[in-house]
């Protein structure tokens, strides 16, 4: 189905992948799963998730360092963090970086599912601001600005040009 939100789940550990996959996959979630930080990198630059889902404590690249390399191509896209280890470094660093929370394992499914709803929830809304608005600049006419500087009007006319290559 198109409209299953797209998640990335990513953990070293083979059983918690296949596991995870299986009960998110069977919430309504389309799931694709990497177990290692590399392999989730490569498949952030090439494929558009709706969420993403971390362990923080694996080889390579911890959890923080992966949510830094994704955040360089999806600036808004939801990561939540799973790990065993939480300590009051961990969930400083994770929120430093973006996260929007931060679970310990054994993970609560219930309420990975809704954390995932509702961060997948608040993006969407937010995109759909973000393209009601552009839409709306695109329609916006510099003529439209009452006695403004001939700057304004320039200023206006290049966020128009903008907004119509983004479109």
């Amino acid at each position: 189905m198109q409209n299953e939100p797209h998640i990335l789940f990513v953990d070293d550990d083979l059983d918690t992948r296949e596991l995870m996959a299986c009960m998110l996959g069977c919430s309504g979630f389309r799931v694709s799963v990497a177990g290692s930080s590399l392999e989730a990198s490569k498949l952030a630059a090439t494929e558009c998730f709706d969420a993403m889902v971390l362990d923080n404590w694996m080889p390579e690249l911890n959890g923080v360092e992966l949510c830094k390399r994704i955040k360089m191509y999806d600036q808004e896209i939801p990561v939540i963090f799973c790990s065993g280890a939480v300590t009051r470094q961990d969930l400083l660093a994770a929120a430093k970086v973006g996260a929007q929370a931060y679970l310990a394992k054994p993970i609560d499914t219930d309420e990975l599912i809704t954390v995932l709803h509702n961060a997948i929830d608040a993006r969407r809304k937010r995109l759909k601001f973000f393209h009601s608005s552009v839409t709306n600049l695109e329609k916006f006419s510099p003529h439209d600005v009452p006695h403004s500087s001939t700057e304004i009007k320039r200023i206006s006319c290049g966020l128009r040009d903008v907004t119509r290559q983004v479109i």
